[in-house]
Formats: structure tokens, C-alpha cells, sequence
């Protein structure tokens, strides 16, 4: 079984997924070909065997018993399907793909905080790295994997850019503002490692939510929160869309679209503007 885990994730470092994607999908994987294990009474499983093997009838059933035992997610049960789909894939089993149903969600308009909490969060941050961590994902747009991963090299202080490698690997160049430029110029000095931040996503996520609690913040605030804020700030501010999809990394602009949908605020204003002669 580990020998068809190593050969899946091979598989997919040659499709050019991530890492974090590889490591992602890797774990459903496992699940699945012990559940295989169980189902056919085979101690052990090898490719061909696991070929023939596999049908319609065991990829429901695994999909029904982490929904149940598990108690995931749809979220979850939308990556399981990923996983397994792309996994077909790999065993040359694309036939049953069509199997694979991800359930739908409701999108949700994204959360974001104003620029004024943003303010209130970075007065109450003492430490300089923590307070560059916040600054680069609220300015920058970042994941949080993709700023973990930032490196000296990526950072290009006198062009005003930093190099971003998002999902599957794609560059994307980002634009940073002047005071942030002196902020990393500064920072930088003092950094031995390749990487910029030695911090992981999770401890990135518990410094943000501190932060924001410790600034008395209501709303629930991640690293993805300054995505969306982002986001909004900029589409407020009248950018066009097709710049905010570049800077986000997003590959399709419908994903972008979203944040149109979250600033009635701004569409008042316009109202405002053109009707203001009609009494």
C-alpha cells in the first residue's frame, strides 16, 4: 500500500501540484486504499491487483462512511472527492470519475475587516516580525502558505515587486507599497535562514487571531480575512478587477467576481452620484 502512496505522489509532482496539495490529497488517499484493505480481505495491496479491484460500488461506500464515522464536512467530502478523482487518474481508471459527485455548497460572500480595524489590530502588535507577518498578508493579498514559503530571492525591494508561487506552482508578481519596501529592507538584515518568516501556517493563524482578539475585534479574523480585505479595499477604491484577479493569484475571474458582491455601501454611493439632480 505505502508503495502506491510513493508512486501516487510522484504522480502528482509530475502533474506539477504543490506540496501542500500532494501532502493534501495523500492523506484521503491512505484512507481509501485502507478501506480497500477491509472490503476485499486483502492484507496487503498491490497496483495491479488494486486496479481491477476498484469500482463503483467501494468508492461510494468509502465516501458514505467518512461522511458518517468521520463526521466530515462537506468541505472535506469535497476535497475526499478530488483526491479520489485524481487518483483514478493516476490508476488509469478515468471511467469512474463520473462517480464522483462533489456535493455542492452555498457560497458565502466573503468576511473582511475594514481598513480601520486592520489599524487597530497593528496597534496592539509589539513584535516586529509579527507586525511584518500582518502588514505582507494584508497588503500583499497572500495565502498563508505562500507567505511561509517567501524566500530572500523572492523579494525584489528596488523594482517594488515580490515573486509569489501559488497553487500548482504559479508565479504571480505582486506589488508592495514604499513604507512596506523600508519595512522589509529593515527586516531583512537580520534574517540568517533562505526564508523570510521560520513560522508555520498554524502558528501564523493563532499570532492573527490574538491579535485581533487582543484589539477587541468581534469578528472571527484568519489570514484569509486580509485576503478578502484586500480585495474589497481595492475594488472600493475603484481597481479594475482584472488587476485584483492578477494580484490574488485567482485563475478565473468569476472566483474574483465575488467581491462584488460585498461592498453595498459603495454601489449607494454611485446610486447617489448619478441620481442626486432627480428630486
Amino acid at each position: 500500500m505505502n508503495d502506491i502512496i510513493e508512486e501516487y505522489k510522484i504522480w502528482l509532482d509530475l502533474q506539477g501540484k504543490s506540496k501542500n496539495t500532494i501532502k493534501t490529497y495523500s492523506i484521503p488517499i491512505k484512507k481509501f486504499l485502507e478501506f480497500m484493505i477491509k472490503q476485499t480481505e486483502n492484507k496487503e495491496i498491490d497496483s495491479t491487483t488494486l486496479k481491477e479491484t476498484i469500482n463503483k460500488e467501494i468508492i461510494l461506500k468509502f465516501l458514505i462512511n467518512v461522511r458518517k464515522e468521520k463526521k466530515l464536512d462537506l468541505n472535506s467530502i469535497r476535497l475526499y472527492t478530488r483526491a479520489l478523482s485524481s487518483f483514478l487518474k493516476f490508476m488509469e481508471r478515468e471511467d469512474l470519475i463520473k462517480y464522483l459527485k462533489a456535493p455542492k455548497i452555498d457560497k458565502k460572500l466573503p468576511k473582511y475587516i475594514t481598513f480601520e480595524e486592520f489599524q487597530n489590530i497593528l496597534r496592539v502588535v509589539k513584535k516586529r516580525r509579527d507586525k511584518l507577518i500582518l502588514l505582507m498578508l494584508f497588503y500583499t493579498g497572500m495565502r498563508v502558505s505562500e507567505l511561509v514559503n517567501l524566500k530572500k530571492e523572492d523579494i525584489m525591494l528596488k523594482e517594488g515587486f515580490i515573486k509569489v508561487y501559488g497553487k500548482g506552482g504559479k508565479e504571480r508578481i505582486v506589488p508592495i507599497p514604499n513604507f512596506l519596501i523600508k519595512e522589509l529592507e529593515e527586516y531583512l538584515k537580520e534574517v540568517k535562514e533562505e526564508k523570510i518568516f521560520n513560522i508555520s501556517t498554524r502558528q501564523i493563524e493563532r499570532l492573527v487571531k490574538k491579535y485581533a482578539e487582543k484589539a477587541g475585534i468581534k469578528k472571527k479574523v484568519t489570514p484569509h480575512v486580509f485576503r478578502h480585505s484586500l480585495a474589497t479595499l481595492l475594488l472600493t477604491n475603484g481597481i479594475d478587477i482584472r488587476y485584483i484577479q492578477e494580484i490574488l493569484g485567482h485563475s478565473s475571474l468569476s472566483i474574483t467576481q465575488i467581491y462584488t458582491h460585498v461592498i453595498p455601501s459603495k454601489l449607494r454611493e454611485i446610486y447617489t452620484n448619478i441620481f442626486k439632480e432627480i428630486k
